[in-house]
């Protein structure tokens, strides 16, 4: 029942990839060792492109956290003045300015916690596809690179084994010409014992 509802499967989403992203971290020095992992970065250069999107999330998400704090003080700031104001009037020119300057670059904001929400959820289905995604090439590298090694053992398996018989024929073939030896000499010296 879990993983029909949204929070099972969100939670189904989340524990698949934080097992892949552990995989991954343990590994990660041997992925990146690989030679599909180096050709993956030379061609689309996803190192500095993960560092790159992370940078600009950290300072999107820093500015939109400091101009909250700001709203929130005029904000409080205006409650303050609205409770110890007795006139009715007092809403007449009430704005949240959320840059602090000249009246001329003013952004005014408008509360609305549909607005919020909307942003909200739009940020969490972004990061859940981006996170979906990232999981879909981690599971599709790692299953390459599964592909890849067992590849490589069958490989090693079948070189092994022809390595092995070719020691057993080289074997054979030196005990059966240790054997004529042995019935030369034998043959040889009946004939000297019968000569003499």
């Amino acid at each position: 029942m879990a993983r029909r509802g949204l929070l099972g499967g969100l939670l189904t989403v989340t524990t698949a990839a934080a097992a892949v992203a552990g995989v991954c971290y343990l590994f990660k020095e041997e992925i990146k060792g690989t030679k599909t992992y180096k050709d993956l970065d030379e061609k689309y250069d996803v190192d500095n492109k993960i560092k790159e999107y992370s940078n600009k999330a950290k300072t999107t998400a820093y500015d939109l956290k400091d101009k909250a704090k700001v709203a929130a003080k005029d904000l409080k700031a205006k409650g303050e003045e609205w409770k110890a104001s007795n006139d009715d009037t007092i809403f007449e020119d009430d704005e949240i300015i959320i840059d602090g300057g000249a009246s001329e670059s003013r952004d005014y904001v408008s509360i609305k916690s549909d607005d919020i929400s909307e942003n909200i959820s739009e940020v969490a289905e972004d990061l859940k596809e981006s996170a979906s995604d990232k999981v879909e090439e981690i599971k599709d590298t790692v299953a390459d690179k599964a592909e890849d090694a067992k590849e490589e053992v069958a490989d090693k398996v079948e070189e092994t084994k022809e390595a092995v018989a070719d020691k057993v024929d080289d074997i054979k073939d030196s005990i059966s010409d240790k054997a004529e030896d042995i019935k030369d000499i034998a043959d040889n010296i009946a004939d000297n014992i019968e000569m003499d």
